[in-house]
């Protein structure tokens, strides 16, 4: 895709909106309420098809409201540690700094009170081929203007070295309550090479590792779990089988549901005898034939955002060993 489009935009949208020279007070709260439940602040998780609602809190007659979406830039991929193919590979380079644009949702505009419905208020938010307008995280701030004065709710001027602040409203639109739908949650974050635990178990930047045990952590109601790589993560999980992937074909006859089923994690290791470098989730057998095979897809982050491809494009060819994750 053409970046340099993509770059003004972003710029142009940041400068624009809910970035400002001086410094609102912060004395506005996002509440959310999903399904039946009461309204709360953030984060808030929700299951895909549920009723949402927004609502700010404190504004008063403050003047007039804008809601904006806090969009991180997915298109381009971030990293804390040097990527395997790099002078120095695994070498801890500092945080790095992620990209992000704001956007008013003017449909909004002057209301205290808002429904998520299927009006299409996320959609066409980002360019980036790792959007999902649907399911995954999305960030919201909020402002109230009265002359002079301004007032907000938690944004990008509360980034710190770790990036996004988890004081920004979240709300994180998940598939189901089953571990993949925890992890669909996870669309929209940002892929971070060598992410550490706080990034990954707030939702600001995830690795290939990191994701599926943030995602674990969340689905067994668990805090943020330890640092993990891939190595570690094929020590630590069950094996159930393994086998030579070649083209996107496992060289041996796999079966789901007798085998594998739908959330065990893949791991490849590219070079016999090196360490495990990559791993993902089995997300499903995409063509029904019951064997797992090049059409079926696995759900996946690093270098890129977390994502969805078929085993036929290559990310998982080589030494190939399925994991069950902890329950």
């Amino acid at each position: 895709m053409d970046m340099t489009g993509w770059r003004g935009w972003l710029s142009i949208a940041i400068l624009g909106t809910c970035v400002h020279a001086e410094e609102p007070a912060l004395r506005l709260k996002i509440e959310a309420k999903v399904g039946t439940a009461d309204f709360r602040s953030g984060p808030v998780h929700a299951i895909q098809g549920t009723p949402i609602w927004f609502r700010v809190s404190g504004a008063g007659d403050e003047g007039t409201l804008r809601w904006f979406q806090i969009v991180p830039d997915t298109a381009r991929y971030y990293k804390n540690a040097n990527h395997p193919w790099e002078a120095e590979p695994y070498e801890w380079v500092g945080f790095g700094k992620i990209e992000y644009q704001c956007i008013e949702i003017e449909a909004w505009r002057g209301r205290e009170e808002v429904e998520l419905g299927s009006a299409d208020v996320f959609h066409r938010a980002s360019p980036s081929p790792y959007y999902n307008e649907e399911l995954g995280s999305f960030w919201l701030q909020v402002e109230a203007l009265s002359g002079m004065k301004r007032l907000r709710s938690a944004g990008l001027q509360e980034n710190d070295v770790y990036n996004l602040s988890p004081e920004v409203f979240r709300l994180s639109i998940q598939k189901d309550r089953s571990y993949l739908g925890y992890l669909t949650g996870f669309f929209n974050v940002p892929g971070l090479f060598g992410s550490i635990p706080y990034q990954s178990h707030h939702y600001i930047g995830v690795d290939c590792a990191d994701v599926l045990v943030a995602a674990n952590q969340r689905w067994r109601g668990l805090e943020e779990g330890k640092d993990s790589n891939v190595s570690m993560l094929v020590s630590a999980w069950k094996a159930v089988v393994s086998f030579p992937i070649v083209g996107g074909m496992p060289k041996a006859t796999i079966k789901w549901s007798d085998q594998v089923q739908p959330g065990d994690a893949i791991a490849v290791r590219y070079t016999p005898g090196k360490a495990f470098q990559h791993i993902g989730a089995l997300y499903e057998d995409t063509n029904h034939n019951g064997v797992l095979d090049a059409p079926d897809e696995v759900i996946h982050a690093g270098p890129h955002a977390l994502h969805l491809s078929r085993l036929r494009e290559g990310g998982f060819d080589g030494e190939a060993v399925i994991l069950r994750p902890p329950r």
